[in-house]
């Protein structure tokens, strides 16, 4: 197997699915691809949850991910290349995070109310991506088994991320607060009443310091975007035994949203549920 990027292409797929006992559904997620030159493509998935407390939950959700498209799309037109694309979005998506959060805060300000959301974005280019997130949403990593050097100067492959399933941001919440610092145990704080306070959103605070990561990818990794209303349904490890299953089946990206979708139908989820799943690029082993 060639874990090489040697084609592009975004394969994803998306569920988003309301409890009967909600009227409507607070999260909003979406995901697009663009070209900036004939051979040199970039993507972008975004997922938010409008929160719950709080009034126009599914209004904030749907203006923080449109925003976000509308800046990404406004950015690929500037560009000649995806590296110089890439240099200015981890500057310039900081801003519109901010930019965000004033719009949010001044309309809660004229409707006499607050409006909050989370907000997860990931962008790819080449073999890189870059994450900008605020709240409890979360962005996860699947590395498939790599039978192959990434890169054929290194040294050595990182066995223990072979098939796993990593969190690649940090939950603005009360209980992860309490893990980070070693108040309590796992158990004890995701049992907590507050355990799912959020101690960082978009539009309830003037001041925010969004989650930034980065790192480098190939056709052997898979991306996972979810609300809270999934990743709380599950345990890590029976994520990571789904994903595997699927994945190593050949299962397309929606296919495996689909049966997620099954799952969530099947347990007794009390919240708005979404995920986005994630490839870029095809496998040698697939052509």
């Amino acid at each position: 197997m060639n874990n090489t990027l040697e084609s592009k292409g975004l394969f994803a797929g998306k569920v988003s699915v309301k409890p009967d006992s909600k009227k409507v559904n607070e999260d909003y997620l979406t995901y697009s691809s663009a070209l900036i030159q004939p051979d040199e493509e970039v993507h972008i998935a975004i997922i938010a949850d409008g929160m719950g407390g709080y009034s126009a939950g599914d209004a904030a959700s749907y203006y923080a991910v449109n925003f976000i498209l509308k800046w990404w799309k406004s950015t690929v037109w500037t560009h000649q290349s995806a590296e110089s694309f890439m240099n200015e979005c981890e500057t310039s998506i900081i801003d519109a995070f901010h930019e965000i959060n004033h719009d949010l805060i001044e309309f809660g300000r004229l409707e006499n109310k607050k409006i909050g959301t989370t907000l997860s974005v990931i962008l790819y280019a080449e073999n890189r991506y870059y994450i900008c997130h605020i709240g409890d949403t979360r962005i996860y990593r699947f590395r498939e088994r790599v039978l192959e050097k990434e890169n054929p100067s290194d040294d050595t492959i990182d066995l223990n991320q072979e098939k796993s399933l990593i969190q690649l941001t940090e939950d603005h919440s009360w209980a992860n607060e309490q893990l980070k610092y070693g108040h309590m145990e796992v158990e004890e704080a995701r049992a907590h009443e507050k355990a799912n306070y959020l101690t960082q959103c978009l539009g309830v605070e003037g001041e925010i310091q969004p989650f930034t990561a980065s790192g480098s990818f190939t056709y052997a990794d898979y991306f996972l975007l979810s609300t809270d209303g999934f990743h709380d349904l599950f345990s890590a490890d029976l994520l990571r035994e789904e994903w595997c299953k699927h994945v190593e089946e050949g299962t397309s990206m929606q296919g495996v949203c689909d049966h997620f979708y099954g799952m969530i139908k099947a347990s007794q989820f009390q919240d708005d549920a979404s995920l986005i799943a994630v490839n870029i690029g095809k496998r040698a082993d697939d052509q």
